[in-house]
């Protein structure tokens, strides 16, 4: 059980229209609390979404965000962001990292990212966030890994499956296709993945300021 809530990394992935649940998923270091999941009806909720997180980097200290930005979680992450350059300088918006899955698996110097024994490259941020969760969760890496129970992300990361491409980096399948088996979206999968994104895990622990509810409700609508 967690002594403080802070210094968390968020995961967020967004629903949308013909998707069942956005989802935050909560890490701390090596150590998931939860997952919080709501169905959205079918349709977009950005500003609700939006007000969860706010909600969260306003009431502990030293978040980092990573949304999916690729289709509906594009204007939760706009929102956010704006939000922060409103707080005159109390949030601030480099916490708020567009985790974008077709984006090049590099680093901040350009750099190839790689899995954990510095051997594999991958076909795009999806592949490395995927691989990155694999990493963590394998017990030959001695990560102390630890996840909530229920839920169904097991289900979720036994179906996913992944390839080489012909220059030796890896890809993973597409979502449809996992989507057609399991009968529904990684949802919990995903929101993991997004807090391996590498400018949230640096960016986790910076500090932030408290606001008084009123403000949130003043800068969200």
């Amino acid at each position: 059980q967690l002594t403080s809530h802070n210094d968390c990394i968020l995961g967020v992935d967004v629903a949308g229209m013909g998707r069942d649940c956005s989802v935050r998923c909560y890490r701390y270091g090596d150590y998931v609390e939860r997952f919080d999941k709501h169905n959205s009806g079918g349709k977009a909720d950005h500003m609700k979404v939006a007000g969860q997180v706010v909600n969260e980097i306003r009431t502990h200290s030293g978040y980092s965000v990573s949304v999916d930005t690729i289709g509906e979680g594009a204007g939760v992450y706009a929102r956010l962001v704006e939000i922060c350059e409103e707080s005159d300088g109390r949030l601030d918006e480099k916490t708020i990292i567009s985790c974008k899955y077709s984006e090049a698996a590099k680093n901040s110097s350009g750099d190839d990212l790689t899995d954990i024994t510095g051997q594999y490259k991958f076909a795009n941020m999806r592949a490395y966030l995927f691989w990155a969760v694999r990493d963590w969760l394998n017990p030959d890496n001695g990560t102390n890994a630890m996840l909530p129970p229920g839920g169904s992300f097991i289900e979720e990361a036994t179906e996913i499956k992944w390839s080489f491409l012909s220059n030796g980096k890896i890809i993973i399948e597409p979502k449809e296709d996992i989507k057609e088996r399991l009968g529904h979206s990684t949802d919990e999968f995903d929101a993991l993945a997004n807090t391996f994104h590498p400018k949230a895990v640096k960016m986790v622990g910076s500090s932030s300021e408290e606001y008084y509810d009123e403000e949130i409700e003043d800068m969200l609508y």
